[in-house]
C-alpha cells in the first residue's frame, strides 16, 4: 500500500513538472487550460501543437460545435457476440420479436390518431418486419423538424379568445359499423358507400368497382379506424406480453442497462453539465417556461389555496343558496350546508380537507379519488368543483381565475387544466362552453383539454343511458 502511494505522489510530480515545463514554453497557455480560459477550439490547437499535430486521438475529427461532454463507447458487441447471446438464451429471439409486434402495434395506433412517429423506429421496424404487421397506411411526409424550428418566445395572443367566428355548419356524417366512427364528406358519399357494399352482398362479395365520389376517388372514410376484432386483438396481446415472465426479465435488464449509463454520463459530466448552464444569460430555474400538461382542473389549486377560499366564501357568500336538500327538496344556502355537517369556517383546517394525494394513494385509485371531496364530501365538491351545479359553476370559475392569475404574474408558468365530457347527455358541450364564457374563464398561460373518460358502460349499468350504440 505504501509503494502504491509512493509511486503515485511520484507520478503526480513528474506530471506536474512536465506540464510546468510545457507552460513555460507555450507562454502560459496550459496554465489558462487548465484553468478554463480558453475556448474548446483553441484548447484542441494547442493539445495537437503538445502530441505532435492533428494526428492526436482526442482532436480527431473535432466538431467545434459538439457537446463538450465524455462519452461512453461500449466495445465487443458484434455479430459473433449476438450469435453467441441468441444461443446461450432461447428466449431472446421471442422476446425481440415480440418487441417488435408491440412497436408495430404502437406506430400504427399512432398513425391513425394523425401522431409523429419516431423516423428511426419507423425504419427499423420496415426493415425488421418486411412490412408484414405494418398497418396500410399513409406515411408522414412532412419533413423532419428541429430545435430552431421552433420559437423560445410564446405566441403573441391579443384580445378576448371567445370574440371569435364561428364556422358554419358541416355537411360531413359519421355512421358506426364494426364499433368505430367512420366520417365521410356529406351524405351523398356515405349513400354511394352504402349502396356499393349492399351490392356486393347481393352479388356474393364478386369483384365490382368501389363506389366514387364526384371526381371519381374512391369513398374510403375520411378518418381510419380499426374494428372491434381487430382492437381486442391488440389489446390482448399487450396484455398476453405484459404477463410474459422472459419478456419482463429482458425489458428489466435493458432498462437498467439504460439506467446505469445515464448514471454514468452523469457521474462524467455534472460538472460541465452545471457550468454550460451556468453560460446561459437570463435563463434559470425559475425564468424558463415550465408547462405542466396533465394537471386536472379540480385539483389545480394547492391545499392551502382551497382553503382559504372556502373560508372566504364561507363569509361572503353565506346566504347564497348553493344546492337542493335531497330529503326535503329546497334550496339550501352555503351556511346551512356547513352547519349539517356541525362546522364553521374556524374549524377548518388543511388536515381536516384531506385533499392532499399522499404514498397511501399509489396504485388506489379508490382512495385517490375521495382526495377530490374535500372533507370527505361529495357535496362539497358538487359546489365548489364542478362546472354543472345549482349555482352554474360559479364558485369553480372564481377558484380557476385566481390560479390562473397566479400564473400570469409568475410569467413563465403555464397550464393544461382537464376538464372532463362524460357522455352522459347531448348537452354538455353547450353547457360546458356556457360557463366558460359566462364566467370568462380564460387566461394566455392555459390552453384546455378536454378529456372523455372510459366510464359508458359504468354509465350504462347506472341507466343513465338506455340504448347501446348500434353494430357495436
Amino acid at each position: 500500500m505504501f509503494w502504491n502511494n509512493g509511486s503515485c505522489f511520484f507520478h503526480a510530480c513528474s506530471c506536474k513538472t512536465e506540464l510546468n515545463s510545457i507552460n513555460s514554453i507555450h507562454g502560459g497557455k496550459f496554465q489558462n487550460l487548465k484553468e478554463g480560459k480558453l475556448s474548446r477550439h483553441a484548447s484542441s490547437e494547442l493539445l495537437d501543437e503538445k502530441d505532435g499535430g492533428a494526428s492526436a486521438s482526442y482532436s480527431r475529427n473535432f466538431d467545434p460545435n459538439a457537446p463538450d461532454f465524455q462519452r461512453v463507447s461500449i466495445s465487443g458487441y458484434d455479430d459473433l457476440h449476438i450469435a453467441r447471446e441468441l444461443a446461450a438464451c432461447d428466449d431472446l429471439v421471442r422476446c425481440a420479436q415480440e418487441l417488435c409486434d408491440a412497436l408495430a402495434i404502437r406506430q400504427k395506433y399512432m398513425r391513425l390518431a394523425g401522431q409523429a412517429f419516431p423516423s428511426i423506429v419507423d425504419r427499423f421496424l420496415h426493415a425488421s418486419l418486411n412490412n408484414q404487421k405494418l398497418p396500410n397506411l399513409p406515411t408522414q411526409s412532412s419533413a423532419r423538424r428541429t430545435i430552431l424550428d421552433y420559437s423560445i418566445h410564446p405566441p403573441i395572443r391579443s384580445g378576448r379568445p371567445y370574440d371569435c367566428k364561428i364556422p358554419a355548419a358541416s355537411e360531413h356524417v359519421f355512421r358506426i359499423r364494426q364499433g368505430h366512427f367512420e366520417v365521410y364528406a356529406n351524405a351523398e358519399d356515405l349513400q354511394r358507400k352504402v349502396e356499393a357494399e349492399e351490392q356486393r352482398q347481393k352479388q356474393g362479395d364478386a369483384v365490382l368497382p368501389n363506389a366514387t365520389g364526384k371526381a371519381g376517388e374512391l369513398l374510403t372514410p375520411l378518418f381510419f379506424g380499426v374494428s372491434r376484432e381487430e382492437w381486442w386483438k391488440d389489446y390482448s396481446t399487450i396484455r398476453i406480453m405484459m404477463q410474459d415472465g422472459p419478456l419482463k426479465s429482458f425489458c428489466f435488464r435493458k432498462l437498467r442497462f439504460l439506467e446505469t449509463k445515464f448514471v454514468l454520463h452523469a457521474n462524467l459530466n455534472e460538472n460541465r453539465e452545471m457550468a454550460a448552464q451556468k453560460l446561459v444569460p437570463h435563463r434559470d430555474f425559475y425564468n424558463i417556461r415550465k408547462v405542466d400538461g396533465h394537471l386536472h382542473a379540480s385539483s389545480c389549486m394547492n391545499q392551502k389555496h382551497l382553503l382559504r377560499f372556502i373560508k372566504r366564501q364561507m363569509k361572503v357568500d353565506a346566504d347564497e343558496h348553493v344546492v337542493v336538500d335531497k330529503t326535503s327538496g329546497k334550496p339550501m344556502t352555503l351556511s346551512e350546508v356547513f352547519r349539517s355537517m356541525n362546522l364553521t369556517a374556524y374549524d377548518l383546517n388543511v388536515d381536516m380537507l384531506d385533499v392532499h394525494a399522499d404514498r397511501n394513494t399509489f396504485h388506489r385509485f379508490d382512495k385517490f379519488n375521495t382526495k377530490y371531496n374535500p372533507i370527505g364530501q361529495s357535496l362539497l365538491r358538487d359546489i365548489f368543483l364542478k362546472t354543472d351545479n345549482y349555482v352554474h359553476g360559479k364558485f369553480f370559475a372564481m377558484i380557476l381565475k385566481e390560479v390562473m392569475k397566479d400564473l400570469e404574474e409568475s410569467k413563465y408558468q403555464n397550464a393544461e387544466p382537464r376538464l372532463s365530457v362524460y357522455g352522459r347527455s347531448i348537452d354538455e358541450w353547450d353547457k360546458l362552453a356556457k360557463w366558460a364564457v359566462d364566467f370568462e374563464v380564460w387566461s394566455p398561460n392555459v390552453v384546455w383539454m378536454i378529456q372523455v373518460p372510459r366510464l359508458y358502460f359504468k354509465t350504462l349499468r347506472k341507466a343513465m343511458m338506455s340504448t347501446r350504440p348500434t353494430n357495436w
